[in-house]
């Protein structure tokens, strides 16, 4: 027989649910989401964490999500939101522009997508917070929102993975945490091929892991080619070349307007084409 303490447990988690009901949505998960009825039961319930500095956010970053939604709602896990996390100013990172203006890029970025939401509760601490606490922040936060049995998957790039080999980057505790509490949701990248080579290539990522990290970790690959990165976006931008196609617009337009990245004195993003106000296009 269940105790009364647990039944008026049960009895707040089901008016939290039924609050959240009644509540506005964030997103109409009915539209954005996968229905409930194409998952083979039982239904696996997670949300996706990104971190990372976005300086600038790229489409590369928001293609990563794209690519780890896929992945669980093949495998009958629904994905019930993605949390963009960027870190704080005190991060460090040299050339690291304002986490106001990163909040900003990455908000104008993924207005459209209604699955997906930037998280500020990272960038608002006054020093660098360290990834295991920030995954145990969101997961109280996604607990209280969804219910005790939705999880939380920490999603990275094979780059970050790499080096949580390193316990001069990583504390060997928290690793041990995020992927037994957790998981990683790793994605790897197509590397273009040297000329006379085979095809495209991807790093295994998980050779020399602990049997019990290669457990927790899931290995997702961009079906793509894809050499993106910031730190060359930001070289370009002060060389005065376009990143159309490769910084989302919104993004684009937030760089333009503050003159990030020495963009004010870049010649190609100055004379990128505006419409004015009242032009017609003609056919």
């Amino acid at each position: 027989m269940a105790s009364t303490k647990s039944k008026e447990t049960l009895n707040d988690a089901e008016k939290a649910v039924q609050a959240r009901q009644d509540a506005p949505e964030p997103f109409d998960q009915q539209e954005y989401q996968v229905p409930r009825d194409k998952f083979s039961p039982p239904v696996q319930r997670i949300v996706l964490l990104l971190t990372g500095s976005f300086n600038p956010v790229t489409i590369a970053h928001l293609r990563m999500l794209e690519l780890a939604r896929d992945y669980y709602h093949l495998r009958s896990i629904q994905v019930l939101e993605g949390i963009i996390s960027p870190v704080s100013d005190s991060y460090g990172k040299a050339g690291l522009v304002k986490v106001d203006h990163r909040i900003e890029m990455l908000k104008a970025s993924i207005k459209n997508d209604k699955w997906l939401r930037v998280d500020t509760w990272e960038a608002e601490q006054t020093s660098w917070t360290r990834t295991k606490l920030v995954l145990d922040y969101h997961h109280e936060m996604v607990k209280q929102k969804y219910g005790e049995k939705t999880g939380v998957r920490f999603l990275s790039g094979a780059d970050v993975v790499r080096t949580m080999f390193n316990a001069k980057v990583w504390l060997p505790q928290d690793i041990d945490d995020i992927m037994t509490k957790y998981g990683v949701a790793c994605i790897t990248r197509l590397t273009a091929p040297e000329s006379g080579q085979g095809g495209a290539t991807t790093p295994d990522v998980k050779e020399g892991m602990p049997d019990l990290w290669k457990k927790h970790t899931e290995v997702i690959q961009d079906w793509v080619v894809n050499d993106i990165s910031s730190t060359n976006i930001r070289n370009k931008l002060k060389k005065g070349c376009s990143v159309k196609y490769i910084v989302p617009d919104g993004a684009i337009d937030v760089i333009r307007q503050y003159g990030l990245y020495n963009s004010n004195d870049s010649v190609c993003l100055a004379q990128w084409p505006q419409e004015e106000e009242g032009e017609k296009t003609t056919n």
